[in-house]
């Protein structure tokens, strides 16, 4: 049944109009729409009017809100703020009513093609979201991915909480799964999965771990405002994409090995990791603010191209890398910025940035041997390189030997 009504308010300098439309569903839920439209004076006169229950006229006027509708009213499994403690294979449609817990004895099983809304509940209004205390078996296919999706045609961020693992130690596993609208996509703490063929878009945070041993292969991230969030955890990635979030992988204390790893059109940061151990190796760092900033830790960088990023292409400050085979070109600020000797550069190809190609700012020296300055003339590479300052506050650089050519093991220019 819907009911809807027009309230008019009219003083000497502003007119509102308010309109409520009431819709009572089935299910017991109720949704209200309220709009507010504001307009010069002198068009209705000092008096309040409450018009005819009609709808057409109530809507008459420009609006400023848009009703969301929802996609579905059931599904061919519904639950509202409940806790399973059996095992369920879900198909069809499932929609989700505030929270829905998975207790630790049992397992959720998830089949191809299979459509998982979620909604608010009219009862205790929280932030919808599927915890995961027992085993997830999620189990899409390239033609047939399962879909977690808020109740709404177009998903926007935040309409809905996420899948949080929690203490879920078990063979976790989510293949071929799309996640869109959410704070936090998948959530782990202190739990483990195995995911491929995931996409997560329009999210606050596509993943966050902590304490928390996770795989993600062939897999997509994009249009979040962090892309991956890891604390005290072990990340192993391979063949991920992540696009056009604001931070791309954000790190801390953790062990990151990156394969295969494209992380581009970052607002800030393509990969901060601070206090970890970590491993690239051929990755692709593009079109970022700062391609990668390495804080601390220790690891190895190896055949990974930081190319067009719009400050600085690699920062290294107080971390122990070794950088070998790598492409630092055209990126507008300096290709590779070192706060220290700490870490190490050979192998590597360097070449149209903007800035230097190699900055110190440390005191201590650094090792930069046998690497390719995009020239064999020595006037033309200490051009790019802060070597006749005679700033006192900052460090030398060793670059001599130098390659007399580009090595030809390396990554392609875009």
């Amino acid at each position: 049944m819907i009911n809807s009504f027009l309230l008019k308010y009219s003083s000497g300098t502003a007119r509102i109009s308010i309109i409520c439309t009431v819709i009572f569903v089935m299910t017991g839920c109720l949704t209200c729409l309220f709009a507010v439209e504001a307009a010069p004076p002198g068009l209705l006169g000092n008096s309040l009017k409450k018009s005819a229950p009609a709808v057409n006229n109530a809507l008459e006027g420009p609006s400023l809100a848009v009703e969301r509708r929802a996609v579905i009213v059931q599904g061919d499994f519904s639950y509202e703020n409940a806790t399973l403690a059996e095992d369920v294979t879900w198909r069809g449609t499932v929609l989700v009513r505030g929270y829905l817990v998975i207790a630790p004895q049992a397992t959720l099983r998830i089949e191809p093609g299979t459509v998982v809304r979620f909604m608010k509940s009219a009862i205790l209004r929280q932030v919808p979201r599927l915890v995961i205390m027992g085993r997830l078996q999620c189990n899409g296919t390239e033609e047939n991915p399962v879909l977690f999706a808020p109740n709404f045609a177009e998903a926007a961020r935040g309409d809905w909480g996420g899948v949080l693992l929690l203490s879920s130690e078990k063979r976790n596993q989510c293949d071929n799964s799309r996640f869109e609208g959410a704070e936090t996509a998948i959530e782990a703490h202190f739990s483990t999965i195995t995911a491929k063929g995931v996409t997560v878009r329009r999210a606050g945070t596509g993943l966050l771990l902590r304490d928390s041993v996770v795989a993600l292969t062939t897999s997509v991230i994009n249009d979040c405002e962090t892309g991956l969030e890891v604390h005290d955890s072990e990340l192993d990635l391979r063949e991920v994409a992540l696009s056009s979030n604001r931070r791309g992988i954000a790190a801390y204390r953790s062990s990151l090995a990156l394969t295969m790893v494209n992380v581009s059109g970052s607002k800030q940061q393509g990969v901060m990791a601070n206090e970890c151990r970590v491993k690239f190796n051929a990755c692709d760092l593009a079109l970022n603010a700062v391609g990668a900033l390495l804080k601390g830790g220790e690891g190895q960088v190896l055949m990974s191209r930081f190319e067009k990023n719009s400050d600085v292409g690699l920062h290294l400050s107080g971390a122990r890398i070794k950088v070998q085979r790598c492409l630092f070109a055209d990126n507008l600020g300096d290709g590779l910025r070192m706060d220290d000797g700490r870490g190490i550069v050979w192998a590597s190809a360097f070449s149209g940035n903007g800035g230097y190609n190699l900055a110190n700012n440390g005191q201590e020296d650094v090792s930069a041997v046998l690497n390719w300055w995009g020239s064999n003339d020595e006037a033309t590479i200490t051009a790019k390189l802060p070597v006749s300052s005679k700033d006192t506050r900052f460090g030398a650089i060793a670059y001599s030997p130098w390659l007399a050519e580009k090595p030809t093991a390396l990554p392609k220019e875009l």
